[in-house]
């Protein structure tokens, strides 16, 4: 079957990510007590997941169905391990020893027996790459165009989304619920950017510096929050991640307050609808 650019494209990249995928998989079922494998893992997965949702209109939906609801669960279990992980180093960065550390270190041990033992399962398994569509839905993708035209008309209207989002959630009175929806935003934007990095310059290398910066921001103060709910019984601990947490929410509405301005939506819009001037 011949397949048009967009198609041929988004089977690469995933295929590629897939590839990623395995490998951090390897590393995390032979490591499971290393926090770092089980975030590279959790990192790979938001990447296949999010290339398939980006070029979804153009694949097979059986096997991109398949693969997400099995990618979810390993999902869920890095999640139970990763947030223990997290909540114990907080912990210590707060100076907070005693019942709730010792209650999280337990948990932390079962979180990673159970997915030591679903990724000795996944190693198994194949995992293969899904087939483009023999007949495409179009949606955002135009299959005649190629693949530069398709972003210059695409990326530009997903920064205005993604702007239009920021805006909203560093607002004064946004929940601690709101950022972590904006957060989970600004990873899926980065990734989906990550997927034709290969076709713009400098540019885009700063922008992808930029997100970085803020899902650091916003990462630190859902790590807070996170933290919070699993510890609630201790009412010290609580209070000394809830000053930490406002300390880190006042450092992202510093920062986000500079990012989420016209100049700076103007700069995106630029570069991202230039795709073929700007590449490598």
């Amino acid at each position: 079957m011949k397949r048009d650019p967009i198609s041929k494209y988004a089977v690469q990249e995933i295929k590629l990510r897939l590839k990623h995928f395995s490998k951090n998989l390897r590393r995390a079922a032979k490591h499971p007590e290393d926090p770092e494998a089980i975030h590279d893992l959790r990192v790979s997965i938001r990447r296949v997941v999010q290339a398939c949702k980006t070029f979804g209109a153009l694949l097979d939906p059986a096997p991109i169905k398949k693969l997400r609801r099995r990618l979810h669960k390993v999902m869920e279990l890095c999640a139970a391990v990763r947030n223990c992980d997290i909540a114990l180093t907080l912990l210590d960065q707060v100076g907070t020893t005693g019942a709730a550390v010792s209650r999280l270190k337990k948990a932390r041990v079962e979180a990673a027996e159970k997915l030591h033992r679903r990724l000795r399962v996944e190693r198994k398994k194949r995992h293969a790459v899904p087939d483009s569509r023999a007949h495409p839905k179009e949606r955002d993708w135009n299959l005649d165009q190629s693949i530069e035209a398709n972003l210059s008309r695409v990326l530009p209207g997903l920064v205005e989304e993604f702007f239009a989002s920021g805006k909203a959630a560093i607002s004064a009175h946004a929940s601690y619920q709101k950022l972590h929806q904006f957060r989970l935003q600004a990873k899926r934007f980065r990734y989906t950017l990550e997927l034709f990095e290969r076709f713009y310059g400098s540019e885009m290398a700063s922008g992808a510096e930029i997100l970085k910066e803020l899902q650091d921001r916003l990462g630190a103060i859902n790590d807070c929050a996170t933290t919070i709910v699993m510890i609630e019984p201790d009412r010290r601990a609580v209070a000394a991640v809830g000053k930490l947490l406002r300390q880190r929410n006042a450092v992202l509405q510093t920062y986000a307050r500079g990012q989420f301005v016209a100049q700076k939506l103007e700069w995106w819009k630029r570069w991202l609808a230039q795709p073929a001037r700007n590449a490598a």
